[in-house]
């Protein structure tokens, strides 16, 4: 595959959503682009405004946590896996407002209350990077309010 196609693959790749280097890199060895092209591709994906690790990692992070309710700790490991920088992970991780973090809480806690026992809940809110003491306090605002 020639340089042109592949970055006419991964432009399009890259246009569907917002991706991180990393996947972008994990894409170029599945098209077995020969490696000393990979770091002039992924230049120029970037120079062309295609790709952004910055504005992936916002992405990333407004998706899990409004799709999948997920709390900053949770945030951090996924951002990690896509190996974006510690300074990008707390800058982004810093614009987060706790109101929401408790809201989804919240919501997760109402949705299990009657589907799980504590434990599993507590568990299955642990996976979703939540403290124990964030879980244990909105454990007792949603069986206080059912009582």
């Amino acid at each position: 595959m020639t340089t042109s196609e592949a970055l006419q693959k991964l432009q399009h790749y890259c246009a569907y959503q917002e991706r991180s280097p990393f996947e972008v890199k994990r894409k170029l060895i599945l098209i077995k682009l020969p490696k000393e092209r990979h770091e002039e591709v992924i230049a120029t994906l970037m120079e062309e405004n295609f790709l952004d690790e910055y504005r992936f990692a916002a992405a990333f992070t407004l998706g899990k946590l409004n799709q999948k309710h997920w709390a900053p700790k949770r945030i951090r490991v996924g951002l990690q896996e896509h190996r974006i920088p510690r300074v990008t992970i707390d800058n982004i991780l810093n614009q987060i407002d706790p109101g929401i973090i408790e809201k989804n809480a919240l919501y997760l806690a109402d949705r299990w209350f009657h589907s799980k026992t504590k434990e599993q809940l507590t568990g299955a809110m642990q996976r979703r990077g939540y403290s124990f003491d964030m879980i244990h306090r909105v454990y007792k605002a949603i069986s206080g309010e059912r009582l």
